[in-house]
């Protein structure tokens, strides 16, 4: 007998960054990072990406997958990108109540992090620009929209490995605010700061118990 759990079968959305990108199935022109065999050799196929291996143990279905390489929360970005990369634009777009994902996976932080971008506090309304070009802010603004264009919706939001304190931690407050799932991912194997094929079978796997 089929053994189901409440993924089985659901439609679902990513709003991510590198981790969550593969050539073919991300917006076109939102940069990619996989397949980059120079930079992680044994990621080469999209059945390999943890999204899909998610999406194949569950029969769901992937609605979309707004993922873009480089992209940062905030909207600080990063030089040679533009505001319409970061994460509320991305969210604004993608997931305005258009499709109704039963999952949405809002992956992100590991770019604020590694570019030491501001992070700020947590912050539960009256944003302005300027509140948003801080991390923390910004992913308040991200979590307050998705929830409130996808009531359906039980958002997700993995917590990468190495973020600095004030970040993991303001991540967990705002997460638990919003009532989404945050999923603390733990000694996830990396090459060159992303997943490799067993990093990838780890965030599924990790995702997997989390959510059932």
């Amino acid at each position: 007998m089929e053994n189901k759990t409440k993924l089985t079968g659901a439609g679902f959305g990513i709003l991510g960054d590198s981790y969550s990108t593969f050539a073919g199935h991300i917006p076109e022109g939102n940069a990619c990072y996989y397949p980059r065999p120079e930079a992680v050799d044994d990621v080469l196929a999209v059945e390999q990406t943890w999204w899909h291996r998610l999406m194949t143990r569950n029969n769901m279905h992937l609605l979309a997958n707004d993922s873009f390489s480089g992209a940062t929360i905030c909207t600080n970005v990063r030089p040679g990108q533009v505001v319409a990369n970061a994460y509320p634009a991305r969210a604004e777009r993608t997931f305005s109540g258009d499709i109704k994902p039963d999952y949405i996976f809002m992956f992100g932080g590991t770019n604020d992090n590694w570019l030491d971008k501001t992070i700020g506090q947590v912050q539960y309304g009256d944003w302005t620009e300027e509140d948003l070009k801080r991390t923390l802010p910004a992913l308040c603004y991200v979590l307050d929209y998705l929830g409130k264009h996808n009531p359906q919706a039980t958002i997700v939001v993995p917590i990468n490995t190495g973020f600095k304190p004030e970040l993991h931690e303001g991540m967990l407050a705002a997460a638990t605010h919003y009532g989404a799932a945050a999923i603390c991912l733990e000694n996830i194997d990396k090459k060159n700061g992303h997943p490799s094929a067993l990093g990838m079978q780890q965030i599924a796997d990790q995702i997997q118990a989390a959510l059932t």
